[in-house]
Order: structure tokens, then C-alpha cells, then sequence
């Protein structure tokens, strides 16, 4: 009984992180992206950032440091965000 439980548990678990985890991709997998014609990774690539002006925006919505750490690092970009971007240098 207690393995399936925890079976039922871990499956319900599973999906809702897997759904809540953002796509992160080089700034090189985007450009190769948008080259194909990828709308997502085109935007994302229209609104590329520089990191400090990536920093401060993350903090201004209320992240934590090391959130904003995370996501602004130069070279990657999240194509599905609100507002898709990419971090610069």
C-alpha cells in the first residue's frame, strides 16, 4: 500500500514540475532557431538584454538573488517567457 502511494505521489509530482520548468537555450541554439524560422526564438532573440539590465529587471519582479543569478546568465536565452529575451554579454 505504501508503494503505491508513494507511486501515485511521485506521477502527479512529476508532471507538474516537468510543466512548470521553463526551456532555457544557448544563444547559439536560438539563433539556429530563428534562422529555421522559429517565431519563439526570433522574439527572443529581438529582445536580447545585456545581464545587469537582466539583473535588475528580475529583482524589480520580486526575485530572489540567486533566481536572478540563474536566469541572467550571458549566452542563454528563454524563449518561453512572457516576454521571451535573451542575456548578451
Amino acid at each position: 500500500m505504501l508503494r503505491l502511494t508513494l507511486c501515485i505521489l511521485l506521477a502527479a509530482a512529476v508532471p507538474g514540475s516537468a510543466i512548470a520548468a521553463k526551456r532555457t537555450v544557448s544563444l547559439t541554439q536560438a539563433r539556429s532557431a530563428a534562422a529555421k524560422g522559429d517565431a519563439d526564438f526570433s522574439a527572443a532573440l529581438a529582445m536580447t538584454t545585456d545581464r545587469n539590465t537582466c539583473l535588475n529587471g528580475c529583482g524589480s519582479r520580486g526575485y530572489d538573488e540567486a533566481h536572478c543569478k540563474l536566469f541572467c546568465k550571458p549566452g542563454f536565452c528563454h524563449p518561453d517567457e512572457e516576454t521571451p529575451y535573451c542575456v548578451g554579454n
